[in-house]
């Protein structure tokens, strides 16, 4: 029976294309899990701040690991600071991706939390995930 890991994919909202690749990289019928991801489809950044905020805990409490994409803005990013933050009080597997061809700066929190990259490559993410 394959493992199914529901995960949450965290990143700016202008990053959305690399999102979208990252859920065809992790669909891959070959990988050792099958992956559910979750993210945020639709800009809801005009329903407001406390709108927003209870939409994304509610996705990220039911996901078990939350991938953030490293792109060239993420470190800035209020709503990815908000996702990691979240999933760290839920105790979820933090994930950093680097988006292939970026250089941007790697999140605080990240760093703080001792959490390293991992390239764009479906073996090393799933072998991250495997400890789930």
């Amino acid at each position: 029976m394959v493992k199914i890991i529901k995960i949450f994919l965290s990143h700016k909202w202008e990053d959305r294309e690399s999102a979208n690749g990252l859920e065809g990289l992790l669909s891959n019928p070959n990988n050792k899990y099958r992956h559910i991801t979750e993210r945020e489809h639709i800009d809801m950044r005009n329903k407001g701040e406390n709108a927003v905020k209870n939409y994304l805990k509610g996705i990220i409490s039911d996901c078990n690991a939350l991938i953030c994409l490293i792109g060239d803005n993420t470190y800035n990013a209020t709503g990815v600071k908000y996702e990691l933050e979240v999933a760290k009080s839920l105790g979820k597997k933090i994930i950093a991706v680097r988006i292939s061809q970026t250089t941007g700066g790697f999140p605080h929190l990240l760093k703080a939390w001792g959490i390293s990259e991992v390239s764009w490559d479906a073996k090393k993410i799933n072998d991250k995930l495997s400890s789930i």
